[in-house]
């Protein structure tokens, strides 16, 4: 029969820190949704093609769900102006999302000096919606996307790798527990493209970031500052083993 003969409990805490100290943001697991539409309502869906506004059964604005990024975006012209929306799900107001992904949250200013086209973007597992003229669109492509379901690695064009900034404090944020354990490669990606990239340092075309993912499941952290295009990698796991004889 096998007896309990000692408790083995191992922690360890790897980090790679480049300018500045890490935020702890929840991981964004996959999750099970029952979204079935995703809209940008607000006073500028008639601007786009709707025939009116606030209206959150709107097939015109609806945004389209990628599986490859795992998010729903789309891209429509505005004219110049002060405009504000939210994301409404399944074409009405029971549920919607504003600032700050806050569920029946304050609406989300977008300012433009000129009619250009804007791309939404909206992420279920996280609720932040935004646009690429309010926010920084980044994202941390490396040789390690093809573990979280990119097509292929170094793909500055797959938000399954993105970096978002909830809480509007400047400092964009994605986190993972889904890496193999392992050597990995990394930069930042802004605009879906490699046009404009940063390196260690907040160099623009640095250097690949390495970092090192110490066990199967271990928390990566990625933590992008705008203002210095600085990133900060940590990763660390905890391991509690039960060792019989």
């Amino acid at each position: 029969m096998h007896r309990l003969s000692r408790w083995a409990i191992q922690f360890v805490v790897v980090g790679l820190l480049v300018g500045g100290l890490a935020r702890g943001p929840a991981v964004a697991q996959a999750v099970a949704t029952t979204t079935s539409s995703v809209t940008i309502a607000g006073d500028l869906q008639s601007e786009a093609g709707c025939s009116g506004d606030w209206d959150p059964s709107c097939a015109t604005t609806h945004l389209a769900y990628s599986a490859d990024d795992d998010v729903w975006q789309g891209t429509w012209t505005i004219p110049a102006g002060a405009w504000s929306y939210k994301a409404a799900l399944n074409d009405g107001w029971t549920e919607n999302y504003g600032q700050h992904a806050v569920e029946n949250g304050t609406q989300i200013p977008l300012n433009l000096g000129g009619s250009m086209a804007v791309k939404f973007y909206y992420d279920d597992k996280t609720h932040w919606v935004t646009d690429n003229h309010s926010s920084v669109i980044a994202t941390v492509a490396g040789d390690f996307q093809s573990e979280l379901g990119c097509p292929v690695d170094w793909s500055p064009d797959c938000l399954r790798a993105w970096l978002q900034d909830l809480d509007g404090d400047g400092n964009y944020t994605f986190a993972t527990t889904g890496l193999p354990a392992g050597a990995y490669s990394a930069k930042v990606a802004i605009d879906e493209s490699w046009t404009v990239n940063y390196g260690q340092g907040g160099v623009f075309n640095g250097t690949a970031f390495d970092f090192t993912v110490p066990a199967d499941g271990a928390r990566v952290t990625f933590t992008y500052a705008a203002g210095t295009h600085r990133l900060t990698i940590v990763s660390n796991w905890l391991f509690v083993p039960l060792v019989r004889r």
